[in-house]
């Protein structure tokens, strides 16, 4: 069996441009997907999925391991967010191709499920506004949700004025009025803070009992994140932005955080994301994946936290669903109970229609940010 094409496509969908990656093979029929969906980069995903293609063509596509080995040894230029999304979804493709060979799901040839069903966690998304949190609450709880995420920072500076830790504070106590002592919430921070910030912020909040902050420095900082360890009594998250089991190496060493959030779409794919899992469980860190883009990279998230021993809960799109049953067989959904297990397969048990791929490609999604004085934020 050999290689014979791979494609690539990235569409523009209701909040980013989300990319995907077909590999062709020389049996009728047989092909893989994956996702390699890396929002504002749509461009250089498409071109790193071409470099890649001349690595691949030709060899047999259940050689799984060696594939991902030439892709990343054989480009020379090694990991960042743009190389390391097309290897990852050249890697979740092969995996695809794999499980539908041996007619078996990819948790099943990973080695199987070591639970029942795994939590998920809406993402709420953006905003300043209390009210704005307990409406999107309340809807993400009345589809059963129990567990939601929420990014109440405004753009701000290093240093703050106190009306914007009261705005934080409130938006946290909204969403905790609502989901109860039954529910919980998580605070995800988008890498907007100073270390100082981060610490005042988390003091201030801690009363309202979220279940972790996540992202509260930027990745070219990891550093700090010690003295955030020094002070924090909320867990402490990153991970979405680092690459590969060398970038989550420090991490998990020095005890930086106690849960890392790698992206299966953009930290090395499947084979890699089971490394990094390895890797943190020696350490005693979860790790709960980041998974905020479409139903194929849900799938094949759901696969790797019902395998991996040390995942506790799952980020889920739970918005748009309706788009993304235009052109995917299967849209993972949460359960009454909050809850989801992995989809039957065989391999990662979703189809793309491929004509719809074609038909709406990606418009340029720019996300701003801007200060209150006129300055750049972070997005």
């Amino acid at each position: 069996m050999k290689i014979t094409d791979i494609k690539a496509y990235s569409i523009e969908s209701p909040v980013t441009d989300w990319t995907y990656v077909k590999i062709e093979t020389d049996e009728p029929g047989l092909h893989g997907w994956g996702e390699a969906t890396l929002p504002t980069k749509p461009r250089g995903v498409l071109g790193a999925v071409g470099d890649l293609k001349k690595l691949l063509v030709g060899r047999n596509p259940l050689e799984i391991r060696k594939n991902w080995e030439i892709c990343y040894r054989h480009s020379y230029w090694r990991g960042g967010p743009i190389v390391t999304s097309a290897l990852s979804g050249v890697d979740v493709a092969l995996w695809d191709i794999f499980g539908k060979v041996q007619g078996r799901s990819v948790c099943d040839l990973l080695g199987g499920a070591v639970r029942d069903r795994i939590p998920l966690y809406a993402n709420l998304g953006l905003s300043n506004d209390p009210e704005v949190f307990r409406q999107r609450a309340n809807e993400a709880k009345a589809l059963g949700y129990r567990l939601v995420k929420i990014y109440p920072l405004p753009a701000i500076h290093a240093i703050e004025a106190s009306s914007t830790m009261r705005g934080i504070v409130a938006c946290c106590e909204a969403v905790r009025d609502v989901m109860g002592t039954d529910g919980d919430f998580a605070l995800d921070f988008h890498g907007r803070c100073s270390a100082t910030f981060a610490i005042q912020v988390e003091e201030a909040v801690r009363p309202t009992r979220p279940m972790w902050i996540e992202e509260p420095l930027l990745p070219e900082i990891t550093q700090d994140l010690a003295l955030l360890r020094a002070h924090y009594k909320t867990p402490l998250a990153t991970g979405e932005r680092l690459f590969t089991r060398w970038g989550f190496r420090g991490i998990c060493e020095q005890k930086l955080a106690d849960i890392i959030q790698p992206d299966v779409s953009n930290a090395g794919g499947i084979s890699e994301m089971v490394r990094i899992g390895s890797l943190a469980e020696t350490f005693g860190i979860t790790l709960n994946p980041h998974n905020p883009n479409s139903a194929l990279q849900g799938a094949t998230s759901l696969h790797l936290a019902m395998h991996m021993p040390n995942t506790t809960a799952l980020e889920h799109r739970h918005e748009h669903h309706d788009f993304m049953r235009k052109y995917c067989s299967m849209v993972p959904a949460v359960g009454a109970d909050g809850c989801a297990s992995a989809p039957a397969g065989p391999g990662i048990g979703v189809e793309l229609d491929e004509e719809f791929l074609r038909k709406n490609p990606f418009t340029d999604w720019i996300p701003e940010s801007w200060r209150n004085d006129g300055s750049v934020g972070d997005w």
